[in-house]
């Protein structure tokens, strides 16, 4: 998969609602590595924070990535698991797993969704039931 075109605010909604261009804040979540990539326009949308922390919901169906302290026990520091292009590959099969199993989705595709950001708590929050079936490609 191509990374996804630019977002721009979409002019009918709150500003919450993001529709893609270039450099699109999406992840795309990869069974057959066990692999979610994020884009570096995720963290560009929540701020460029140091570190950042993912609160799963299997009711809701839903990711969340918010920035968090350094010091943040279960945060993630990107500076030292992001690669060059300030991307990041999480490499988690129990969590690719429960992602996959409350989606019951293909495991021969791989599935996007493009962040919607909630500008009072600066989170980006991923719907996977508004998730995009896509070709299982490699990235690394």
């Amino acid at each position: 998969m191509n990374k996804m075109k630019e977002y721009k605010q979409d002019k009918n909604t709150d500003g919450s609602e993001l529709v893609c261009e270039n450099d699109c804040p999406y992840i795309e979540i990869q069974w057959q590595i066990d692999n979610i990539f994020i884009s570096n326009a995720v963290f560009k949308l929540i701020g460029n924070p140091n570190t950042i922390r993912f609160r799963w919901s299997s009711s809701e169906r839903s990711l969340i990535i918010e920035p968090t302290d350094n010091d943040d026990v279960n945060g993630i520091s990107l500076a030292e698991w992001s690669d060059a292009s300030g991307d990041l590959f999480i490499d988690s099969p129990m969590f690719i797993d429960e992602i996959w199993q409350s989606g019951e989705w293909d495991k021969s595709l791989n599935y996007s969704i493009i962040a919607k950001y909630n500008v009072p708590s600066n989170v980006a929050i991923f719907d996977m039931k508004e998730a995009v079936a896509t070709e299982n490609i490699r990235y690394r």
